[in-house]
């Protein structure tokens, strides 16, 4: 009996991407969970008030593009754009290196849940976003353009919260570092310089890392042409007769 190993090495390897993009999927869509956890109280409680810090912001980007790209995935439907992916997967890593180098430590005594999700939402979140884009994503889809566009809506966050805390005083600053009263202006000006600055060079470390990284995903499928259906091999028909 001849046996058709090129066959079967076809439906093999179309059952481990199979697999892979299934666990991908599963995976996205439960950080996607974890940032809904840390932002409960925006969408499921209704304090609009906390979308003024950019953890949350980020956080619900976040849930929103892990929604996405975990159906993408389980499906094989069209991935979000690389500059949201990359946008966001930014966004989280400054809002994880703001958190441990410029914020104060949060007080040890906040309840096991706060406590957990502020991990979550400045440590586990973010790691897992930079993990998903380096392995789960298509790469060579970003430019450095982009890092400029994502820097500019940083920018933009920090005009926009120190307008608010300057037109209405009662509401307060999100963030001591952007509170120009205590800070004075050339304080903010140097701060915003400074973690602009940052946030671009990072931005450009993430074009660049998308830029080196095979096209196509290094776990799922994201980014791979379809190939053709399996036929018959050639020289694999009926074998002569008895």
């Amino acid at each position: 009996m001849v046996v058709d190993r090129s066959r079967s090495d076809v439906v093999v390897g179309a059952v481990e991407r199979t697999r892979s993009d299934v666990v991908a999927g599963v995976l996205r869509l439960a950080l996607a969970g974890s940032a809904l956890a840390g932002t409960q109280d925006i969408w499921w409680h209704g304090r609009l008030g906390g979308l003024v810090y950019f953890t949350n912001q980020s956080g619900l980007l976040l849930a929103v593009v892990m929604v996405w790209a975990g159906v993408a995935t389980l499906r094989g439907t069209p991935q979000p754009p690389g500059w949201l992916k990359g946008g966001v997967t930014l966004f989280l890593l400054v809002t994880a290196l703001v958190a441990y180098f410029v914020l104060p430590p949060g007080p040890g005594a906040a309840g096991g849940f706060r406590v957990t999700s502020g991990f979550a939402e400045h440590r586990l979140d973010p790691v897992l976003a930079f993990v998903d884009f380096v392995l789960v994503d298509a790469h060579r889809r970003l430019r450095p353009r982009h890092a400029a566009a994502w820097l500019g809506y940083l920018v933009a966050y920090s005009a926009a919260v120190t307008a608010r805390g300057l037109l209405r005083p009662t509401l307060g600053f999100p963030y001591a570092f952007l509170d120009v009263r205590e800070v004075g202006g050339g304080g903010w000006a140097r701060t915003v310089a400074l973690l602009g600055g940052a946030s671009w060079l990072l931005g450009l470390l993430l074009v660049g890392i998308d830029r080196v990284l095979p096209a196509a995903a290094l776990v799922g499928t994201a980014g791979r042409a379809p190939g053709p259906a399996p036929g018959p091999a050639r020289g694999s028909g009926p074998g002569p007769a008895p």
